[in-house]
């Protein structure tokens, strides 16, 4: 079945943007805990550091802090290369092939693994964020916010549609095999 025209340079679009996504995050994830005073001008916004994070915490802690914030950065990434697989699959005309179930497959994957990397490496964060306050001011904190949920949402969506897809393409094999 031909693709049209339009899908194919979208799909090229959105493949290059994925890929500008993947290398960007972890660039500017790592500027925000090496220099978060003078990264503030972004307003990238860092789930659960809010006003922890600023260069009055050493070096060392924020390091630590940021390996922890890795977890979901690399989940991040994961999603953004996995869609950028798919949509370079979807440029060549690929929509019902196998790597496309699995990349889509992976980005629902990555999601939910995501949302669930985040709350976990909140508690270590605000903690290596806290403790130069000394005894009395440190603190571990949780959070599950809207975005979270949203997310979560987007996920279970991204994988019944893989799931549909594929059910979609049994189905015409099925059909092509009485023909």
């Amino acid at each position: 079945m031909p693709v049209s025209p339009r899908i194919l340079s979208l799909s090229r679009l959105m493949a290059w943007l994925s890929l500008a996504g993947f290398l960007l995050v972890p660039a500017i994830t790592i500027y925000v805990f090496v220099y978060p005073d003078t990264s503030q001008w972004l307003m990238f916004n860092i789930d659960h550091l809010g006003a922890t994070l600023n260069g009055k915490v050493p070096m060392n802690f924020r390091l630590m802090a940021l390996l922890c914030e890795f977890v979901s950065v690399g989940f991040t990434m994961w999603a953004l290369w996995s869609l950028r697989r798919l949509f370079t699959l979807y440029s060549r005309g690929e929509v019902f092939s196998a790597g496309a179930f699995r990349a889509l497959n992976n980005v629902a994957l990555a999601l939910f693994a995501g949302v669930v990397g985040t709350f976990i490496m909140q508690g270590p964060i605000s903690y290596l964020l806290s403790y130069p306050l000394g005894a009395g001011h440190r603190y571990i904190s949780l959070g599950f916010g809207s975005g979270d949920v949203a997310n979560l949402f987007l996920a279970g969506v991204v994988l019944v549609i893989a799931r549909v897809m594929a059910e979609a393409r049994r189905v015409a094999e099925e059909n092509a095999g009485f023909v």
